[in-house]
C-alpha cells in the first residue's frame, strides 16, 4: 500500500444475524443493532464489475473527534466546500493525503506503523444510465469495522476484518441520477472486549480497505448464489435468484463435460435444485485437480463458475478423500507475502508463491490461520490441487463467550466465508475456533456457530483447533499420555490439537519421545500446530534455542510422536513463514517477528524445512 503525504500527522439462516455498529462514527462496544442478514452475492470473479481500486483520499481521526462528535466542520462522510454561507470547514478531501487501495496504512506511513484508530478514506464514484441493472458495492474486506456514505448518506455498517460484505445502491443512484457521486469509507482497526477477535491475537493488525472494492453490475432479476455439492454420483445445484420476477423462473444449469442442459424452474422464494449425472468425470484431488465449468443461465443473467468434484467425509479414525483414506501432509499459514516488509494485501501472485512453496515442502494441505484469507486464495488452490482449512479468529481466552453480542459476530462471520467458499473443492475443512478455553460457555457458544456451518454446508468436515489438555499419567517417570478431552469434540468431525512440546515448557526436544497423544473420542486425530522459533541463518549446537538446528532437532523428535500416534490423519505444523507480531519482544531473534516458520520472511528455508520434506516424501510415498 503506498500513500503520498503532505502534512500527515506525525508520531439456521434465519437465526444468523449482521452486526451493525450503534455508533455513528464506528465502533459502540457492548452494543449492536442485530437484523436478520442478506446472504451475499456469491462467485464474484464471476460477475460484470468495475475495481474501486487505486488511489483514495484519506483524513486520520485518532481522537475519533468526527465519530464522537460529528458536526458539519469535521463531517468528514461528506465532500463539504467552506463557502461564505457554510462557515468554518476544518478539511478538504481535494487536499487530503492519499493512500492505495487495496492496502493496510501501517505500511503506507511509517507514522502509522502502530496506528490503532478511524481513518476516513475518500474517493469519487461516475456512473452512467442505469438501464435496468442493479448497482452493487462489494467490499472484500475492511478491517475492523466498516461504515459506508455515499453522497452523505450512511448506506451500510460491518464488524469483521476478514469476510466480505455489500451494499445493493441501486435506488439512491436512483434518486441522484448518473454521474459523479461522493464515496466514503471509515475503517476502524480498534477491538474491544467484544469483537472477534478480542483484545489479544499473535498477528499483526493490520487497518484500512485491506482488500479489493468493487462496482457489481447486475440484472433487476440476477442469480444471487450458486452452491454445488456432491451427493453419489450427481451434482446437487441450489440456485437462488434474486429481484422481483425471481420466483417461478425458468434457468437452464450445465456442466462441461457431462451431457446435455438440465431445465429448471424456481419456486416463489426464488430457489431451485438440480442434479447432474457425472458418472465418468474426474473427480478432484491433490493428484488431479480438474476443474469444470458449471453455468446458470436465466432469462436476464449467466453466471460460471469452475468448480470440481470431490467428496471428503470420514471413517471411524480415517478422513476420506473421494471414499479413499488420506493423511493430510499441511503447513499451516499466516496471509503475509513473502518480503522484508510485511503487508495485510496478498496479490494473486503473492498467494500463489506461498501456497508453491506449500507444495514444494510436500503438502496437500494448508491450514488457513487464522481468519478467512482472501477469496483468490482457494480459487487458486482449487486449480493447484491443494486442500485448504479455513478458520473464523474466535482465537485465544479473550473471547466474549457470554456475549450475545459476540456470538451474533461469530455466526455472522462464519456465514460470510461459508457462503463465500463453499463451492470451492478445495476447501475441506471449517474451523471454527483456535485455543478456546475449555467452559460451559465456550461450548455452547461453539456449538450454535457448528450448527449453523452444518445448516449453510453440510458437505464438509468441521474441526477446531484444541489446547491438549489432560496429562493421564504414564507407566514410567518423566511419562506423559496427553489426553484429548474436550467437550467440544463431540461436535467435531476431526479432532485437532496444538501441542508445543520441545518449545514452551521444560521439556527439550530430546525429551518429547517420553510423551504419547491420545484421542478420547472414536473420531480422527491431527496436530494443528508444533514448532520452535529460529532465526533464519542462526546455526549452532541443536540445544541452542532460536537456532535452525534447535527447530529441526524438535520437528525429527516430533514427527516420530506423530507416527505412533493411533487415529492420526496428518498434521499442519506452526508455520510456512515468518510472520510479523507485535507481541514477539526478544530484540535479537524475534524483532517483533514470529519466527517458527520453516521458512524466513524473504523466503530462505531453515533446516528444519528439509526435516519436513523428507518425512512428506516419505508419507507421500505410502499413498
Amino acid at each position: 500500500m503506498r500513500a503520498t503525504r503532505r502534512n500527515t500527522l506525525k508520531g439456521g439462516l434465519g437465526a444468523i444475524a449482521a452486526v451493525q455498529l450503534v455508533a455513528a462514527g464506528g465502533v459502540a462496544f457492548g452494543q449492536a443493532s442485530v437484523s436478520p442478514t442478506t446472504l451475499g452475492l456469491g462467485n464474484l470473479p464471476g460477475r460484470e464489475r468495475r475495481a474501486l481500486d487505486g488511489t483514495w483520499r484519506y483524513i486520520l481521526d485518532p481522537f475519533d473527534v468526527a465519530g464522537r462528535k460529528p458536526t458539519g466542520r469535521r463531517s468528514f462522510w461528506q465532500n463539504r466546500i467552506e463557502t461564505d454561507d457554510t462557515g468554518l470547514i476544518e478539511y478538504e478531501w481535494s487536499s487530503s493525503d492519499e493512500m492505495t487501495v487495496p492496502g493496510d496504512w501501517n505500511t503506507a506511513e511509517p507514522e502509522l506503523h502502530y496506528y490503532d484508530g478511524p481513518v476516513y478514506f475518500y474517493r469519487t464514484l461516475e456512473t452512467g444510465p442505469q438501464q435496468g441493472l442493479r448497482q452493487i458495492l462489494y467490499f472484500e474486506a475492511v478491517n475492523y469495522a466498516a461504515t459506508i456514505w455515499l453522497n452523505g448518506v450512511e448506506i451500510a455498517r460491518h464488524e469483521g476484518g476478514f469476510t466480505p460484505f455489500q451494499v445493493d445502491i441501486t435506488d439512491i443512484l436512483q434518486r441522484t441520477g448518473s454521474g459523479v457521486h461522493d464515496l466514503v469509507v471509515r475503517a476502524d482497526s480498534r477491538h474491544g472486549p467484544e469483537t472477534v477477535p478480542g483484545l489479544d491475537f499473535d498477528w499483526k493488525n493490520w487497518g484500512g480497505i485491506t482488500r479489493s472494492v468493487w462496482l457489481v453490475e447486475v440484472p433487476a432479476n440476477y442469480i444471487r448464489d450458486v452452491y454445488a455439492r456432491l451427493d453419489g454420483d450427481e451434482l446437487l445445484v441450489d440456485i437462488a435468484l434474486d429481484g422481483q420476477s425471481a420466483g417461478n423462473a425458468s434457468l437452464d444449469v450445465s456442466l462441461s463435460g457431462s451431457n446435455g442442459t438440465h431445465a429448471a424452474q424456481t419456486d416463489a422464494e426464488g430457489r431451485a435444485t438440480v442434479r447432474i449425472a457425472i458418472a465418468g468425470l474426474t473427480r478432484w484431488s491433490p493428484d488431479a485437480p480438474q476443474l469444470y465449468d458449471l453455468t446458470v443461465e436465466t432469462q436476464s443473467d449467466r453466471l460460471i463458475d469452475a468448480i470440481g468434484l470431490r467428496t471428503i467425509e470420514t471413517r471411524g479414525r480415517e478422513v476420506l478423500l473421494n471414499g479413499e483414506p488420506i493423511f493430510l501432509r499441511g503447513i499451516s499459514m499466516h496471509e503475509e507475502a513473502f518480503g522484508p516488509e510485511a503487508t495485510r494485501e496478498v496479490s494473486q501472485a503473492e498467494a500463489r508463491a506461498l501456497l508453491a512453496e506449500a507444495q514444494s515442502l510436500g503438502c496437500n494441505f494448508v491450514r488457513l490461520a487464522h481468519y478467512p484469507h482472501a477469496d483468490h486464495v482457494a480459487r487458486l488452490a482449487d486449480e493447484m490441487g491443494i486442500m485448504l482449512w479455513a478458520e473464523i479468529p474466535v482465537y485465544w481466552e479473550e473471547i466474549a463467550y457470554d456475549s450475545p453480542r459476540t456470538l451474533a459476530l461469530a455466526r455472522q462471520m462464519m456465514t460470510e466465508l461459508v457462503m463465500r467458499d463453499r463451492s470451492r473443492a478445495s476447501v475441506v475443512m471449517w474451523s471454527v475456533a483456535n485455543e478456546t478455553p475449555q467452559s460451559e460457555e465456550r461450548t455452547r457458544f461453539l456449538e450454535t456457530v457448528i450448527a449453523d456451518v452444518r445448516s449453510l454446508d453440510p458437505s464438509r468436515l468441521i474441526t477446531a483447533a484444541l489446547n491438549k489438555n489432560v496429562d493421564v499419567g504414564g507407566v514410567r517417570d518423566g511419562e506423559s499420555i496427553i489426553e484429548v478431552r474436550d467437550p467440544l469434540g463431540e461436535s467435531l468431525d476431526v479432532v485437532a490439537i496444538n501441542q508445543y512440546e520441545g518449545w514452551y515448557g521444560n521439556r527439550t526436544p530430546g525429551e518429547i519421545s517420553q510423551v504419547s497423544f491420545r484421542n478420547s473420542y472414536e473420531k480422527p486425530m491431527m496436530f494443528s500446530e508444533f514448532g520452535a522459533g529460529a532465526l533464519y541463518g542462526h546455526r549452532g549446537p541443536r540445544e541452542e534455542r532460536w537456532t535452525e538446528d534447535y527447530q529441526a532437532w524438535l520437528y525429527e523428535e516430533t514427527l516420530k510422536v506423530v507416527e505412533t500416534t493411533p487415529g492420526c490423519v496428518g498434521l499442519a505444523p506452526w508455520l510456512l513463514k515468518d510472520f510479523r507480531s507485535p507481541r514477539r519482544w526478544h530484540g535479537r531473534f524475534q524483532d517483533l517477528w514470529n519466527r517458527k516458520g520453516l521458512v524466513s520472511p524473504e523466503g530462505g528455508r531453515k533446516q528444519a524445512f528439509f526435516v519436513l520434506q523428507d518425512f512428506y516424501r516419505r508419507k507421500a510415498g505410502e499413498a
